[in-house]
């Protein structure tokens, strides 16, 4: 195995003889390296024609991953000895395989999109809160391996209210119509892997597991990793950096389990991502939450003047967007190949910016929710499209890009989807011409030079030379509705996330009221002035 690239503590890690084995991996420790080093070492533990399976939550971590796997292995032994998958594409590899054995009608079988459901819901007559209760119901009760028989009979057994009874007329349409939501996936998957013949393929093709972001699993994808393979299990991630309660996390019960099978953790220390500036930054906030959480710069000599971190107070959003553009400018004048992300906790928060930059020629911008803008789903719409004839419609092009998708990568699927949505809203006339008013995007470079627009949950796993951080403001960071108990937890660590993107600079933002932890993320700076001054005495 080739592991020069790891420290001390990582080398550990990755060649550990515990078959079992929780690492704790705070952001910027080199996770992603280390599961590809450990999956190398666990090949040599395999029993001829096993594999080792690896699980992540997004197709950006599964390839994120397979590049580094391709470095430590090679392109053909990683592709031949190692599964990369998402949780929802596993499932889905396992439902159309074995979807008999329970009685699904496989051949027909539509797959989910993101809007499918809330779509069948509004057409079920529901409205505002309604429609999340309707989705709350039926999430809740399809993280059990129910069959839709028993899912019928869950949802009759909630409190007799308007958002049941919707539930029931919207799981019946779903059932006749053969149409499966994400949930749905996940739920017949367990289903399937809680029959012993079929656990017992799985158990004897994949001889380990490496799972990625344990504190993002629900019990249920928990339960599909375990069954999935009896021996060798590796469990990777950050239990600060759970923000994913909403959608059916569950880190305490999960962390509880692995650590009931995997014993104490080992832990990474050492941060190869930021510059020890912006570590301050995050070990303000790490420590208010877990006092042994501080992390420490594996390499502090290779940031000038040790980086930069500032908090900005502004009158409102328009100056805000203003002075930011211009200082994204400057950074970008001195060092074009500069990425820079600016950050919100919510989407909302960022109209006024995102306008802003939108219409500014002048800089790179990339909008990381929309598909459109994704460079790997550029790169497939251009190639598949330069290989169709000459006045082939959107339409038509369309249905040619999602012929080349595995029918199990659904993200891919939908994603697609969105972006000739958009395609299809220009007034190009054939799929050559929209495509030619794309621009070009290097799918090697998940994150390229220039500025990224996104929020907390988009930019998790993702790293950038310089984040603004903005409306660290009450009402935004917490929100109104996550100001207590758990939610107001999760919100603290939902700030952390978003902190610990940065690599060699930090701006903190707001136009009103301070969040409440304003004052204790450390920064050196507080005036645009500041950060000029150490721009041109350092870059």
């Amino acid at each position: 195995m080739n592991d020069f690239r790891l420290s001390d503590e990582q080398r550990l890690v990755a060649t550990s003889e515990k078959k079992d084995l929780l690492v704790i991996a705070p952001p910027g420790c080199g996770k992603t390296e280390v599961l590809a080093h450990r999956a190398a070492q666990q090949i040599d533990s395999l029993e001829r024609n096993q594999k080792v399976l690896a699980l992540t939550f997004t197709n950006r971590a599964r390839l994120n991953l397979e590049e580094r796997l391709r470095s430590v292995l090679g392109y053909v032994r990683g592709r031949r000895q190692v599964v990369v998958r998402n949780f929802h594409g596993f499932a889905t590899e396992i439902v159309l395989s074995h979807g008999r054995t329970i009685g699904l009608n496989v051949e027909s079988i539509k797959l989910p999109r993101t809007n499918t459901l809330r779509q069948v819901i509004e057409e079920a007559g529901a409205q505002g809160n309604i429609v999340y209760r309707v989705e709350q119901i039926l999430s809740e009760i399809k993280r059990n391996p129910f069959s839709d028989a028993e899912v019928i009979a869950a949802i009759r057994e909630c409190s007799p209210e308007q958002g049941a009874s919707i539930a029931i007329r919207v799981e019946r349409s779903r059932q006749t119509a053969n149409q499966l939501h994400y949930n749905d996936l996940l739920r017949h998957a367990q289903r399937l892997l809680r029959i012993p013949a079929i656990a017992r393929l799985y158990q004897a093709h994949f001889g380990a597991v490496l799972v990625d972001e344990f504190q993002d699993l629900s019990v249920q994808q928990l339960d599909l990793a375990l069954l999935s393979c009896a021996s060798r299990r590796t469990f990777a991630g950050d239990p600060l950096q759970g923000i994913y309660s909403w959608a059916g996390a569950a880190p305490k019960q999960v962390e509880e389990k692995i650590r009931q099978i995997c014993g104490d953790p080992v832990r990474l220390h050492e941060s190869y991502r930021s510059s020890p500036k912006a570590l301050e930054a995050v070990n303000s906030i790490s420590e208010l939450i877990d006092p042994n959480s501080k992390l420490t710069s594996a390499q502090p000599e290779q940031w000038p003047g040790g980086g930069c971190t500032a908090s900005l107070v502004f009158r409102d959003q328009v100056i805000e967007a203003n002075r930011l553009m211009n200082l994204a400018k400057i950074i970008l004048e001195r060092n074009p190949q500069t990425s820079i992300g600016i950050i919100s906790r919510a989407g909302w928060r960022r109209e006024t910016i995102d306008v802003m930059f939108a219409n500014e020629k002048s800089l790179p911008v990339r909008r990381w929710d929309l598909a459109i803008d994704d460079p790997e789903i550029v790169s497939l719409i251009q190639s598949t499209v330069a290989a169709l004839p000459r006045g082939t419609t959107i339409t038509e092009a369309k249905s040619a890009v999602l012929a080349v998708v595995d029918p199990a990568d659904i993200e891919t699927h939908e994603l697609v989807n969105d972006a000739f949505n958009t395609l299809e809203r220009t007034s190009a006339t054939t799929a050559k011409a929209a495509v030619q008013a794309i621009k070009v995007a290097d799918p090697k470079q998940v994150v390229g030079p220039g500025v990224h627009l996104l929020n907390a949950h988009t930019g998790k796993g993702q790293q950038f030379d310089w984040i603004f951080l903005i409306g660290i403001e009450e009402g935004h960071v917490p929100g109104r509705r996550n100001s207590h108990g758990d939610a107001l937890a999760e919100e603290q660590r939902v700030l952390l996330v978003m902190l610990s993107r940065a690599r060699h600079g930090l701006v903190i933002t707001c136009t009103r009221q301070p969040s409440r932890w304003w004052s204790e993320i450390r920064v050196d700076f507080s005036s645009l002035t500041d950060i000029e001054t150490y721009l041109n005495a350092n870059l």
